[in-house]
């Protein structure tokens, strides 16, 4: 009873000013000519002497508007929705005493013109500001021809990607990224080589959410990355196709065919992409022994080559209006490799060079995935109460193999060796199965409140065999067993969730709690010793969330919300493998790394909808940090992964569409962040911190004769990555397309970071450890991009859906660097 006696307190307090005069509320449902609910209608409130707006409103999935505090006088309501004809409601009075108007049930009649004709003249901006999510939509984008999911990513607000392909959200870890809603098996270097093979031109939007809620798996410190593919928005027969060509130094190619089909009760799509590309990397890095008065400067190139084909397969039966089941089938395989891959490690003693050591290396990765996916959703009636289940399978097929050859010579002597040449050989292979099972039901109570809840469990087995040979004249391969073991890891999450959403009167609320219990146990066997290194996981944890919005008057909306989030270790970094880049530099897993928990607040406001500022603070236990250890007797240094004691996290963010005059429109953002991490490494302190600063415009300018160009760019000051401190970065694009063949194919060329201002720099420097690398990568590039759909323009769109392999998804290695 306190509770709402307070709770009505202080409702009535903040809408005290907005009840001083009684206004109007204006409220309606949309059908079509055919009795059937049209979803999402966008409804607008214009005043009827001289039509000027007055408000917008986007109907729900019922087909639902309403206007609320509408002031007494004359006005018309405008409903549109794609390929129906625009409506027009006759003159409504708001007058003292007729305070609610619930207008008759609106019917649209269907659009005699073609839904391409449509859609050309509502182009969406490329960064879009919502009130829960940031989102950028590809599809029309000049600038995304021709690239990569990962170079658009590059590009989206607060988002950063480090040298090795690795991705931050407002200067934070822990992102998950979602396909389709559906969470990417991938982590680190694999999920940076799956995204540089998806191909731009097959996205639709990108989603960013820093905040989900508890419907979604509680994976994801820093939040979401939802990357959505084009689906088809039509009506019988028809699809589109693609093919690109890109050179910076190398070339880059790219083709791609989408068809859907719809005939009855029968809906069946698929699609192919293929990618091949080639690109050179450069790596210096300097690691300085101080004490001993040495450096050592590893000089790294690598011509890398990589090509991937994609296929996807689907098909849905209506068995009712109310019923759908659906099959759906991903597949796709690739190889990633480098011939002679070099990296020549010089050594100095007081500023002498006295060593030299080229490290070759030839590595072949190989690798195949094949996912399915049996879902059920049923509509229980009208109000939006249904029902989802989703049964999932996929199995991944990863193999590797390098070969190192070393020399050892003294100074810059090329014909005088401390020791004789060495060659070693590493073969990996790794097999992954999981499975899942997902059901979630919608039971709505009224127009303004329903519950959401699910359940979900998932299973999942990785068995991972690496062997390391040294090879040796005359008698083959030897196996080197004080470096190969074989690792097994096996895990079982259980979920559930309950999530509850309400609106009443200026104010809207969601909340939800999310529990999932995780059970694992890793095993790793050496070839060298009879005894098994094992450990075991076994933990419930609790994930509550929270949003809560207040509209103080049609200028400005507040909101507030909270979530709980966990960042399980990926399974490549569980795994004890030691891979080498030269004789002094390696990377090695970790079995004992812990999960990490993140607490994550955000206060925002929006004015009028358009410009729209963040404060955010996120606090993590257990950061899980990529960090360097270091051998001092032998001056060999590893990178590995480690939990240290926090992170914390503070950023400000402004989102500001501009539009400059009817032809250019201008969308920036502008980020301000401070980082703080503190721990321990090898017995000694580590608190280092950084203050960063992120900027992003984008630049749209429509020239007239079906001509368009963009120009945009980033820039980012600097900040903090785990320990390490990296350098400004930035990149400024151009692009300019022409719709042909009555606008059914399109044209586009684009330069990407024409200035070749895209380099990284990192720096780290406690205890022992003093180390400065810079990366360059081929990010200067020229792309010419042809499209063009066919077909016929009224096939109803394949369902888009998620499946039960979220959180899993993210956490897989595939393949690739």
């Amino acid at each position: 009873m306190k509770r709402f006696i307070l709770s009505t307190i202080i409702t009535c307090g903040l809408s005290y000013a907005g009840m001083a005069q009684v206004k109007g509320k204006i409220s309606g449902s949309i059908s079509d000519n055919q009795h059937k609910i049209v979803e999402f209608p966008t409804a607008t409130l214009l005043k009827a002497k001289d039509s000027t707006l007055v408000k917008g409103a986007l109907g729900d999935a019922n087909g639902h508007f309403e206007f609320e505090s509408i002031n007494a006088g004359e006005y018309l309501v405008s409903v549109t929705q794609m390929g129906y004809k625009k409506y027009f409601t006759p003159k409504i009075i708001i007058a003292e005493g007729n305070t609610n108007v619930n207008l008759a049930s609106i019917v649209l009649v269907e659009e005699s013109k073609q839904l391409s004709e449509v859609t050309v003249s509502a182009q969406k901006p490329f960064i879009e500001r919502q009130v829960d999510k940031t989102v950028v939509n590809v599809e029309n984008s000049i600038m995304a021809a021709g690239s990569t999911a990962l170079e658009v990513l590059e590009r989206s607000p607060n988002v950063m990607i480090d040298k090795d392909g690795n991705i931050s959200l407002k200067g934070k870890q822990g992102v998950r990224v979602m396909i389709d809603g559906k969470i990417s098996y991938l982590s680190g270097q694999d999920l940076a080589n799956f995204l540089r093979n998806l191909s731009a031109e097959q996205l639709s939007q990108i989603e960013i959410m820093t905040n989900p809620s508890s419907k979604y798996d509680a994976a994801g410190t820093a939040g979401i990355i939802n990357i959505k593919l084009k689906k088809n928005v039509n009506m019988g027969l028809n699809g589109s196709a693609n093919v690109g060509i890109g050179h910076g130094k190398y070339l880059r190619e790219n083709a791609g065919i989408n068809l859907n089909y719809r005939n009855g009760k029968v809906n069946a799509y698929g699609n192919y992409s293929w990618n091949e590309r080639r690109q050179e990397n450069t790596n210096d890095i300097y690691r300085y022994f101080r004490a001993q008065n040495e450096m050592y400067h590893a000089d790294g190139r690598r011509m890398s080559f990589s090509y991937n084909h994609s296929l996807k397969a689907g098909i849905d039966y209506f068995i009712s209006d109310k019923t759908t089941i659906g099959v759906l089938v991903n597949g796709s395989s690739g190889s990633w490799g480098a011939d002679s891959a070099l990296t020549v490690t010089t050594k100095y003693v007081n500023n002498k060079l006295t060593q030299t050591i080229p490290t070759a290396n030839n590595v072949s990765q190989p690798w195949k995935n094949i996912s399915t996916n049996l879902n059920l959703k049923h509509t229980y009636d009208s109000t939006g109460r249904e029902l989802t289940v989703d049964l999932d399978y996929a199995y991944y097929d990863n193999r590797s193999s390098n070969d190192y050859i070393t020399q050892y010579f003294n100074g810059n002597d090329l014909t005088s060796k401390f020791r004789s040449d060495s060659t070693l050989v590493n073969k990996s292979l790794s097999g992954i199965n999981q499975y899942s099972l997902k059901v979630d039901y919608t039971l709505p109570v009224s127009k303004v409140t329903k519950w959401g809840m699910g359940v979900k469990a998932s299973y999942v087995v990785t068995d991972n065999d690496l062997k390391f040979f040294e090879k040796q004249e005359g008698n083959g391969l030897n196996l080197l067993k004080r470096n190969s073991n074989q690792f097994v890891y096996k895990e079982n999450i259980n979920a559930a969730y309950l999530n509850y959403q309400t609106k009443w009167k200026k104010f809207s609320a969601q909340v939800g709690l999310r529990a999932e219990w995780t059970i694992a146990d890793g095993k790793s066997t050496s070839y060298e010793t009879l005894k098994d290194s094992t450990f075991t996981r076994d933990y419930l944890k609790l994930f509550p969330s929270a949003f809560v919005q207040y509209e103080a008057n049609k200028n400005h909306t507040l909101g507030v919300t909270y979530s709980r989030r966990i960042d399980r270790p990926g399974y490549d970094q569980l795994n004890p493998f030691v891979f080498f880049l030269d004789p002094y530099t390696y990377q090695v897993g970790n079995p004992y790394l812990r999960p990490q928990l993140t607490n994550s607040f955000e206060l925002t406001h929006s004015y009028k909808g358009i410009i729209s500022t963040t404060v955010n603070y996120s606090h993590t236990s257990d950061f899980m940090s990529e960090i360097l250890k270091q051998n001092d007797a032998t001056r060999a240094t590893y990178q590995t992964v480690d939990n240290l004691a926090q992170q914390d996290n503070f950023g400000v963010t402004i989102s500001a569409p501009v539009p400059i005059t009817k032809w250019w429109m201008s969308v920036n953002e502008f980020n301000l962040n401070y980082t703080k991490v503190q721990g321990a490494i090898q017995n000694i302190n580590v608190v280092p911190s950084a203050t960063n600063y992120y900027f992003n415009s984008n630049n749209t300018f429509s020239l007239g004769k079906d001509y368009k160009l963009e120009l945009g760019g980033w820039y980012v000051s600097g900040g903090l990555w785990s320990i390490f401190k990296i350098n400004s970065q930035g990149a400024v694009n151009f692009g300019i397309q022409k719709t042909l063949l009555e606008k059914k194919a399109t044209l586009k060329l684009n330069v990407q970071d024409i200035f070749f201002t895209n380099k990284a720099t990192a720096t780290t420097q406690y205890g022992s450890v003093d180390i400065i690398s810079s990366n360059t990568w081929d990010s200067r590039q020229v792309r010419l991009t042809f499209s063009y759909r066919f077909g016929n323009s009224k096939v109803s769109a394949a369902r888009n859906r998620s499946t039960g392999l979220d959180e899993e998804k993210s956490r897989v290695k595939n393949g690739g660097n």
